[in-house]
Formats: C-alpha cells, sequence, structure tokens
C-alpha cells in the first residue's frame, strides 16, 4: 500500500499515511501490520485515513515496544493535521493505542472504534519467545483467522520484519488499562468476529459494556475482521460516524 501514501511528519520520524489525511476517522493497525488491512475502509467510508506506524509498511524506523509510545505518536499526528480531534479506531494492538490515546489525551479524541481488541492484551510466553528468535509459529497465524477464511484473505496479511513484531507483541504483553476503561467517557463501538479466536466474544462484550458503548458481532469473521469482512466493518464504522445506532 506504499503507493500513494503521503509522509507525515513528526518529531520520531516520517510516517507514511493513507486516505482522507486529517479526516473524522484516524485508523491504526495491529501488532506486526500496517495500513494495507483498512484499504477497504479508507475507500469505502468517507473521512477514514490510516498510517502506516514507525517499521511497519512504508514508515521507516524500528518500531516501539510499548503501546503507549505508539498512542504518544498518533496524538502528535492527530495535533499537527486534524483540526478538531478524531474518531479513534484500531485493530488489535491498534485498539489498545487508541484506548491509551483516550485515556492520555481526551480532548483530540471524539470517540473510539474498537476492532478485535481488550482492554489488556496478554501474549502466550510461547509466541513471545519464538519472536525473539526470529520465528513466526504457523499455528499462530492460523488462530488469526476463520479456520475456512479463503487464501486470498490469508495472503493479504501484511507482515513486520520480525524484531518489529517482536517489539509489537511486547508492547500489547505489557499493556493492560482493564482497571482505567471507566475513565474514558466518549462513544465508543466494539466490533469483534464470531469466530475469533485471539480476542473472542466475551471480551469484546464486557470491554464495550466497561465503556458503555455500542458492541456488534460479525458474523463468520475470526480475528482479522477488515480483512475478512470488510464490506460488514466499513459499513459499521460509517454508521457510526454518522451517528446511527443498530
Amino acid at each position: 500500500m506504499g503507493e500513494g501514501a503521503r509522509k507525515l511528519e513528526t518529531d520520531t520520524g516520517i510516517v507514511a499515511a493513507y486516505g482522507e489525511i486529517g479526516g473524522a476517522c484516524l485508523l491504526v493497525h495491529g501488532a506486526g501490520e500496517d495500513a494495507s488491512i483498512f484499504a477497504a475502509q479508507i475507500a469505502a467510508v468517507p473521512g477514514v485515513w490510516a498510517v502506516d506506524l514507525p517499521g511497519h509498511g512504508a514508515s521507516p524506523g524500528p518500531g516501539f515496544q510499548q503501546v503507549e509510545a505508539y498512542a504518544d505518536l498518533v496524538l502528535e499526528i492527530v495535533r499537527r493535521y486534524a483540526s478538531h480531534g478524531v474518531y479513534l479506531g484500531g485493530h488489535s494492538m491498534g485498539g489498545a493505542v487508541a484506548l491509551q490515546a483516550a485515556l492520555t489525551s481526551p480532548e483530540l479524541v471524539r470517540g473510539l472504534i474498537l476492532i478485535a481488541t481488550g482492554g489488556r492484551l496478554r501474549v502466550h510466553p510461547d509466541l513471545l519467545a519464538a519472536l525473539g528468535t526470529g520465528d513466526m509459529p504457523e499455528q499462530f497465524v492460523n488462530l488469526m483467522f476463520a479456520p475456512d477464511a479463503p487464501a486470498d484473505v490469508r495472503a493479504a496479511l501484511p507482515a513486520a520484519e520480525r524484531t518489529v513484531q517482536y517489539g509489537d507483541f511486547l508492547a500489547c504483553d505489557g499493556f493492560d488499562v482493564l482497571g482505567r476503561l471507566g475513565e474514558i467517557q466518549r462513544r465508543a463501538l466494539v466490533l469483534v468476529g464470531d469466530r475469533d479466536r485471539m480476542t473472542p466474544e466475551k471480551y469484546g462484550r464486557t470491554l464495550a459494556q466497561s465503556l458503555g458503548g455500542e458492541f456488534e458481532l460479525i458474523s463468520g469473521a475470526g480475528h482479522m475482521l477488515p480483512l475478512e469482512a470488510p464490506q460488514a466493518v466499513s459499513r459499521s464504522i460509517a454508521e457510526f460516524l454518522a451517528g446511527g445506532g443498530r
């Protein structure tokens, strides 16, 4: 998705951005991914934009190892390029970044769109150990999708360099704001696939309840919701941005 990227200047370096820069809704990708997972949403929903975090996609850099560091960067981008704050959304680790940003600078976050994520994102020690040696176990990749996800959908999963992935999953493992969710006073939408084996339905419902937000279970999709159910995710985001309920 590097083609057509706009290069945004930040204090930590250049960040690649796509879509309607400065629009109403900024989406943040998950661990080891890049903004290409939101290509369908950028194309379908007015006002949506997304960035490649450092070390991902077309953004240079080593990546970070704390959700707080990614959140600070995203907030800097919002301050520089969005005039009235944004609806901040994210997939998996990106959802953690959105939650942290809302806690850090609520005045910049008009609402939250949380996709296959949670208020705590523990990572299995075996996965961290494997990533630490430069390996991404195939069984873990399989868990990211519904069992019958088509091959072309699986092939669309982007993958950052292994050291960047390792840092991302360390960031996830260290993230825990479950005790602070009640501090967030913003509209929220939580989306979960009914076949998600990483952040399953019960966690999504608990997150939505803790935030006083809306919850939607999307049929037939696993953890990679933006890739597995792009039309449903785009529709839900558009309705939420328009203020419509379900």
